[in-house]
C-alpha cells in the first residue's frame, strides 16, 4: 500500500469500526434490553455517605432477562465500589420491571454505573454522569421526610431539607433505605394514603423506628382507622386507641408554644371548627402536653421511646382547621421535631465546629473516633528529622565522601561504578529496615463494638467499627461474624460497608479524593450477608469499615425498677446477657446510679440493688465537672483526645453533655447512637463494658485473632421503669 494512502485507510477503518460498534450496541439494546430509568433516593433527594435506595427500570428485548443488578460508584476514599444485590431479577420478554437496590455514594461529584450481570458477564449497562444525577445533600444536612397531607413542615423547619413523598406506594421495603433521614412526619387525616402502603413497607418503617429512627405521628379524627386494633400503625402508637373526643379548647397546647392566638378563636366561614383529639389508653412515654379534665388526663403530645428509636405522637390533625390557620403551627411543629428543650442546641456552635475542620480534618465526633481508632501499636510515623538526616548523609556519601575516598584511598576513580550503586543499595536496605521497625510487617485491626438491647421489644442492635492497617499494598475480603447473628433467623441482618468521614477534609465525604485503584471492589447490599470482596489498601494505609447489624433478643429479665415519689429510681437490676459486664452504671433522666457491687461488675444473670443514696449528676460526669473554690468548673472537651472509651461515651449521650455547645463538634453523621432522649422520656439504661468481643472480623476467609491490636466492647441495655408511684403522687 502506498505510504500516502495509509492515513486515509486508517480513518476509513476507524469510521467503519465505530459505525459497526454503534450498530452492534443498538442491535443489542433492541434484542437484549436496556435500562430505561434510574431514580435515586426519595423524589431524587438523597445524602452522601448513607445507604440509599436506587430504583432501576429495565425493559427486556425479544428474550427474557435474568441476572443480578450491580451498581458501581465511589466510596469515601474515592475508590470505585460495586454494590451487588444477591436477589436475582427476571424480566419477561418484551416486558418491563422495576427493581430497588441500595448503594452508598461516597462523593458529591458522583458517577453511577448500572449493569445487569449474568454470571460474570454484563448483559446490559448504563453509565450516568454527574449531570444526569440529582445533586446529593452533604452528609450532615438535616433531612425530614413527610408522608401524607401537608401539615406545614417546610415552613416550620426552614433550616432542614424537607422532602414530600408524592406516592406512598413507592416507599421502600428495607429499613436501611431510610438511614439518611433524620425524621419522618406521617400525617393520617387522608386514609387513602395509608391504604396505598403495603404491609412490607409498614414493616420497614417500623423497623427503622425501632433501630433508632424518629417518627412524628399525627393522628386525629381518623384514629380508629389508623391505630385501631389490628391496624399497621397500632404497634408504633404509644398506647391503645380509646376514642375520638371533641373538646372546646386546647389551652395546654397553646401554652406549650407560648401562643398569643387562641385556637377556639379561629373562625372558618364564620364558624369555629370542631377540635377533635384522638385519645389513647395505657400510655407509655413522656406526656409533653396533656389536658387535665375532671374525668381523666387527656394526652395531646407524647414522646415515647419505641425500641431504640422514638415516636412523637400528637393527637390532632395539623392539616385541618383550626390548626391549618393557626399562626403558631410552625412553632409547634418545630418543637415536635426538635424536642421540648432548647431547639437549637444541636445547631449551636456551628462556626466553632466548622473551624475544627481546618486543623483537625473533621468536624463530627465520628471523625474523632475514626482518628483515635487508627492509632496502632508499633505503627508510627517515621520522624522527619531521621529522614532529613539520612538524606544529608546519603548526599555526603555519594558526593564528597565517595570522591575523596576514591581519589585519596583507593586511587582509582573508575571504581565509582562499584561504590555508588553499593551505597544506593545499602540505603535502600536501610530504608526497608527502618520502615519495618516503624510500621511492622503484619496487618493490624482495631475494633469497636457497641451493642444496644431493648428488653421491652426484645431487640438487639449492633454497630461495629473496624479499622484495618495494611503494611503492604494488598486486597482483602472482609466479613463480620457474631454470636448475635443467628443466620437461621429471618429477623437477623448485617450491613457491612466503608465508613464515611463527614466534611471537606482529606478523605471527607464532601471532598475530592484521588485514588490509585481504578478497579472496583464489591460490597454485598443484601441485608442478610454483609461481605466485602477485594477491597484494596495501599502500602502503610488504613481502611475504615462500619457494620450495622440487628436481631431479635428474647432475653430473660426478672429485675424491677420503680420511681419513688421524688422521681428517683428504686429497686434492682439484672444482667440479662451471657457475658460479664464491668464498669457498670445505671442511668435515668440526668442521674447516674452506682451499683451495690464491688467494682460495679455484673456476672451473667446477676441481680443487684442500686444505691439508695443520692445519685450522681450524669451531665457533670460526662463533662468532668467539679467544684473548685465554690465554683463549678467544667473540663473542656479536647478535640484531639485519642481516648476511644471517652469519645464513644460522648457519642452515646451527646445531648446530655450539652451537644455541640460542649464538644464544639457535631454529632449528626451517626446520631442514632445518641440515646439521651430515652433517659429523658422514661427509660433507664444499664451501661457497661465487656472483655468478650461481640463480633469477629474475618479477613480473606480466616480468623483474625492474631491481627487484633486493640478492641473495645460496650453494651447498653434499655430497661422499662414503673412510674406509677411517682405519677400517682403528682
Amino acid at each position: 500500500m502506498p505510504q500516502h494512502s495509509r492515513p486515509t485507510f486508517l480513518l476509513l477503518a476507524a469510521f467503519f469500526a465505530v459505525l459497526g460498534t454503534t450498530v452492534s450496541v443498538e442491535a443489542q439494546g433492541s434484542s437484549v434490553g436496556d435500562i430505561r430509568d434510574v431514580t435515586i433516593g426519595f423524589s431524587g433527594a438523597y445524602k452522601v455517605g448513607y445507604w440509599t435506595p436506587v430504583r432501576v427500570t429495565i425493559a427486556a428485548g425479544s428474550e427474557d432477562l435474568n441476572g443480578q443488578l450491580a451498581l458501581t460508584t465511589k466510596d469515601g476514599d474515592g475508590v470505585p465500589v460495586t454494590f451487588r444485590d444477591a436477589e436475582p431479577i427476571h424480566v419477561a420478554a418484551n416486558g418491563t420491571g422495576s427493581f430497588t437496590c441500595h448503594v452508598k455514594f461516597g462523593q458529591l461529584n458522583r458517577e453511577l454505573a448500572v449493569e445487569l450481570l449474568s454470571g460474570k458477564e454484563s448483559t446490559i449497562r448504563r453509565v450516568l454522569g454527574g449531570s444526569e444525577l440529582s445533586q446529593a445533600m452533604v452528609s450532615d444536612r438535616d433531612w425530614i421526610l413527610t408522608i401524607g397531607p401537608d401539615i406545614g413542615v417546610t415552613e416550620a423547619a426552614q433550616s432542614s431539607r424537607v422532602t414530600a413523598v408524592a406516592d406512598a406506594s413507592t416507599l421502600p421495603t428495607r429499613w436501611f433505605a431510610y438511614e439518611a433521614v433524620d425524621a419522618i412526619v406521617l400525617s393520617t387525616s387522608d386514609a387513602s394514603v395509608l391504604s396505598s402502603i403495603a404491609p412490607e413497607q409498614f414493616a420497614a418503617l417500623q423497623q427503622w423506628v425501632e433501630l433508632g429512627g424518629r417518627l412524628v405521628l399525627c393522628v386525629g379524627a381518623a384514629g380508629e382507622e389508623v391505630i385501631g386494633t389490628g391496624k399497621p400503625l397500632a404497634q408504633l402508637a404509644p398506647g391503645t386507641f380509646s376514642r375520638i373526643q371533641t373538646v372546646r379548647g386546647l389551652t395546654a397546647l397553646e401554652s406549650y408554644v407560648a401562643s398569643s392566638q387562641s385556637l377556639d378563636a379561629i373562625k372558618v366561614d364564620g364558624h369555629s371548627p370542631p377540635l377533635q383529639i384522638c385519645l389513647l389508653e395505657n400510655v407509655s412515654g413522656k406526656l409533653s402536653v396533656y389536658e387535665q379534665s375532671s374525668e381523666a388526663v387527656r394526652p395531646i403530645v407524647i414522646r415515647a421511646p419505641t425500641g431504640l428509636g422514638q415516636v412523637v405522637f400528637i393527637a390532632v390533625d395539623l392539616d385541618q382547621a383550626p390548626f391549618s390557620d393557626w399562626e403558631d403551627r410552625p412553632r409547634l411543629i418545630e418543637k415536635l421535631l426538635r424536642g421540648d428543650s432548647d431547639q437549637n442546641q444541636e445547631r449551636s456552635a456551628t462556626t466553632g465546629a466548622t473551624g475544627q475542620l481546618v486543623h483537625l480534618g473533621y468536624n463530627d465526633l465520628v471523625g474523632q473516633l475514626r482518628t483515635a481508632a487508627e492509632q496502632f501499636s508499633g505503627v508510627e510515623l517515621i520522624p522527619f528529622s531521621l529522614v532529613a538526616g539520612l538524606i544529608v548523609v546519603y548526599i555526603l556519601l555519594i558526593g564528597p565522601a565517595d570522591y575523596f575516598f576514591l581519589r585519596d584511598v583507593l586511587r582509582r576513580m573508575s571504581w565509582t561504578w562499584v561504590t555508588f550503586p553499593s551505597v544506593a543499595v545499602a540505603f535502600c536496605l536501610l530504608a526497608v529496615v527502618i520502615h519495618n521497625s516503624f510500621k511492622g510487617q503484619d496487618p493490624k485491626v482495631n475494633q469497636i463494638d457497641l451493642v444496644d438491647i431493648d428488653l421491652e421489644r426484645s431487640l438487639a442492635r449492633g454497630t461495629t467499627w473496624t479499622h484495618l492497617y495494611s503494611p503492604a499494598s494488598a486486597s482483602y475480603d472482609v466479613q463480620l461474624a457474631s454470636s448475635w447473628l443467628d443466620t437461621k433467623s429471618n429477623s437477623a441482618g448485617c450491613l457491612l460497608s466503608w465508613q464515611g468521614l463527614p466534611g471537606t477534609g482529606l478523605g471527607g465525604l464532601e471532598a475530592k479524593s484521588a485514588t490509585l485503584f481504578p478497579a472496583p471492589y464489591t460490597i454485598a447490599s443484601s441485608a442478610t450477608d454483609g461481605q466485602i470482596r477485594n477491597t484494596p489498601i495501599e502500602i502503610d494505609g488504613t481502611k475504615a469499615f462500619v457494620a450495622r447489624w440487628w436481631n431479635d433478643a428474647p432475653l430473660e429479665y426478672t429485675a424491677d425498677l420503680q420511681l419513688d415519689a421524688g422521681g428517683l429510681l428504686r429497686g434492682n437490676i439484672m444482667n440479662p446477657l451471657s457475658v460479664e459486664l464491668y464498669d457498670c452504671m445505671l442511668l435515668y433522666d440526668n442521674w447516674a446510679y452506682r451499683l451495690e457491687r464491688k467494682g460495679s461488675v455484673l456476672q451473667p444473670g446477676d441481680t443487684t440493688d442500686i444505691h439508695l443514696e443520692k445519685p450522681l449528676n450524669f451531665n457533670w460526669r460526662l463533662t468532668r465537672r467539679r467544684v473548685v473554690d465554690i465554683k463549678d468548673i467544667t473540663t473542656p472537651w479536647e478535640q484531639r483526645d485519642m481516648d476511644v472509651p471517652r469519645i464513644l461515651e460522648m457519642m452515646m449521650f451527646h445531648r446530655v453533655a450539652g451537644g455541640d455547645k460542649y464538644t464544639q463538634l457535631h454529632h449528626r453523621y451517626q446520631n442514632y447512637l445518641d440515646l439521651s432522649e430515652h433517659l429523658a422520656n422514661g427509660r433507664a439504661i444499664l451501661l457497661g463494658r465487656s472483655r468478650q468481643p461481640a463480633s469477629e472480623v474475618v479477613l480473606n476467609g480466616q480468623a483474625t485473632d492474631e491481627s487484633y491490636d486493640q478492641r473495645w466492647t460496650f453494651y447498653r441495655v434499655v430497661l422499662p421503669v414503673d412510674a406509677s408511684r411517682a405519677t400517682s403522687s403528682r
